[in-house]
């Protein structure tokens, strides 16, 4: 089996794209699809079954009717700890947070060495106010992957939240040294930057991040950078 496509929120998790006119740009969830050495047979009934089927229509849009094929796929196989993390993404898709971290909880239960899942779920917190716990979660993400840009990225965010701009632009920095064609680090330091009252600095990271969405054909980051530039 092919290997599956990202789905996104908004953003998606290794190319992102900006949420709004002044806000962070962050890694969302993606889907991943299972391990095809899965002991367990692929019938019309079997849990990679439901899994795969969920993880079709969660590509289409469909999140509340892959939220019930993973439903049933977990009722098979209760420790398939990537269908209660893709039924996590399909409750997020929805808005559902707090479901999407129970599911997030559960599959860190089965598999507590997903820096993927830690990311994930501190994203989810985010949402619901947890800087804090947000921080905490990319904190484990970026300890189990320490070149994980993106969890440095979305820790920037938090931090940027807290008012801690300096300590942001140090993690921004640090997913740029990671993944220096990651334009999302470069918007979102140039925003710390003129929060920090350094439009100049600011202004090298907006047209710096626009000249890499432009060539990445991320038209909603390309067109927030140049408001910036343009401001």
């Amino acid at each position: 089996m092919s290997c599956l496509k990202k789905i996104s929120l908004i953003l998606m998790l290794g190319s992102s794209i900006a949420l709004g006119n002044m806000k962070s740009a962050e890694g969302l969830p993606v889907v991943e699809i299972h391990n095809n050495n899965q002991t367990q047979p692929t019938t019309p009934n079997s849990a990679i079954t439901y899994y795969d089927r969920g993880v079709a229509k969660s590509q289409l849009g469909y999140y509340l009717e892959a939220i019930e094929d993973y439903t049933q796929a977990i009722k098979i196989n209760p420790n398939y700890a990537i269908a209660y993390y893709n039924r996590g993404n399909a409750y997020n898709q929805l808005g559902d947070y707090q479901k999407a971290i129970e599911d997030y909880n559960q599959a860190i239960k089965i598999n507590p060495y997903s820096a993927v899942i830690y990311n994930n779920r501190g994203l989810t917190r985010n949402r619901l106010g947890d800087n804090q716990g947000a921080i905490e979660d990319f904190n484990q993400a970026i300890n189990i992957d320490p070149d994980y840009a993106v969890a440095y990225n979305n820790r920037g965010n938090a931090l940027n939240q807290l008012g801690d701009n300096q300590e942001a632009i140090e993690d921004y920095t640090q997913a740029i040294s990671i993944s220096p064609d990651y334009a999302p680090a470069y918007y979102n330091r140039g925003l710390s930057y003129n929060r920090l009252g350094d439009k100049q600095t600011g202004m090298y990271d907006f047209q710096k991040a626009a000249t890499l969405a432009q060539q990445q054909e991320n038209t909603t980051l390309y067109l927030q950078a140049q408001e910036q530039i343009n401001q």
